[in-house]
């Protein structure tokens, strides 16, 4: 008994016209920074932040620009003690919220990027 499919056809048609390299360099670009954005407010969020009245880790997380297909959710340079926090010294113990803010939000920076890919597709 064969199988009939509808809506095949027209789906290749729309991820042939996705495929263009210019097109989908643009998308993958907005889908990594909308996945970043995500982990950057929940870097935040989670930061240590000190009794003093001065600049606050938290305050400074960064997204970078797309490069190679790769993007980077950090700290400026000045808040270089980020590492320290989140994995320790020999004189002190680690106090992790970089990796357990990815944790807790990684099924949502991937919807988020699937959600980007899903309006491409659906504008064409």
């Amino acid at each position: 008994m064969p199988v009939k499919s509808t809506g095949l056809a027209e789906f290749q048609a729309k991820l042939k016209k996705l495929a263009t390299i210019e097109r989908n360099t643009a998308i993958a670009e907005r889908a990594l920074r909308a996945g970043a954005e995500i982990l950057r407010a929940e870097i935040e969020r989670r930061a240590p932040r000190s009794t003093h009245k001065g600049k606050h880790l938290a305050d400074h997380v960064i997204v970078s620009k797309v490069v190679n297909g790769n993007i980077k959710v950090g700290f400026h340079k000045d808040f270089f003690y980020a590492r320290f926090l989140e994995w320790g010294t020999s004189k002190m113990k680690s106090q992790p919220f970089v990796e357990v803010s990815y944790n807790a939000v990684k099924d949502r920076i991937i919807a988020a990027m699937v959600e980007v890919y899903r309006k491409e597709l659906a504008k064409l």
